[in-house]
C-alpha cells in the first residue's frame, strides 16, 4: 500500500518484544498514539507485569523503545472499532508484517489477542502463551487482548503478561540464548 500508516511503527533493532495489534482504534488514530482508547488496558498491563517502572500513557508510546519493546499492527492503514469488522488481511499484508518482524528480529513477537494472531498468520486457532512455531528467529507468544472488551479475562490476561515478562527477562541476558 502506498498510503502512510495511521500510526507509524515503533520499532528498532535489538528489541526484546514486539507487540502486534490488529489496527489503530479511532482514539489512537485521532491522537496519533498506540493504545489510546480510555478502556484499553495495554499501558496498565505493561506496568503491572513489570515491563515499565511506571504506568506510561499513550502519548508516551515511543518511550517503550527504552524498555526493549516495539509496537506495530497488521493493518496499519485501517481504523478498528472491533477486529471482527476489519477486512481480512491480504497475503501481501501478512508478508509485509512477517518481513518486518524477520528484519527487526525481536526475541519475542507477542500478538495482542488470538484474533490478531489469526489475522497475521491465517491459522484457524492457537493456544494462549508461548507457541512452538517461530517467525524468523523470534519466538511467538499470544496474550488476551488489552481491549476493555476483554476485561472478563482480567486475571488470565495479567498472568499471561507476567509470563511474557518472565520470558523477556530470560531472553534479555544474551542475544544468542534461545527463548524456551
Amino acid at each position: 500500500m502506498g498510503a502512510e500508516p495511521l500510526l507509524p511503527d515503533i520499532l528498532s533493532t535489538n528489541l526484546t518484544v514486539v507487540f502486534v495489534g490488529a489496527a489503530p482504534s479511532l482514539a489512537a488514530a485521532r491522537c496519533g498514539h498506540y493504545y489510546a482508547g480510555s478502556r484499553n488496558r495495554f499501558w496498565q498491563l505493561l506496568y503491572q507485569s513489570g515491563f515499565t517502572p511506571r504506568q506510561l500513557d499513550a502519548t508516551e508510546d515511543r518511550e517503550v523503545l527504552r524498555y526493549g519493546i516495539g509496537l506495530t499492527a497488521i493493518l496499519p492503514h485501517c481504523i478498528s472499532a472491533m477486529n471482527a469488522w476489519l477486512p481480512e488481511p491480504s497475503q501481501q499484508d501478512r508478508r509485509a508484517l512477517q518481513d518486518k518482524l524477520v528484519a527487526f528480529a525481536p526475541r519475542i513477537v507477542c500478538y495482542n489477542g488470538k484474533d490478531v494472531y489469526r489475522m497475521c498468520t491465517g491459522a484457524p486457532d492457537v493456544q494462549w502463551g508461548l507457541l512452538h512455531e517461530r517467525v524468523g528467529r523470534s519466538a511467538q507468544f499470544v496474550v488476551h487482548s488489552s481491549s476493555g472488551r476483554a476485561d472478563r479475562w482480567g486475571a488470565d490476561r495479567l498472568y499471561l503478561y507476567r509470563e511474557l515478562r518472565s520470558l523477556c527477562l530470560q531472553a534479555a541476558g544474551t542475544r544468542n540464548a534461545p527463548v524456551p
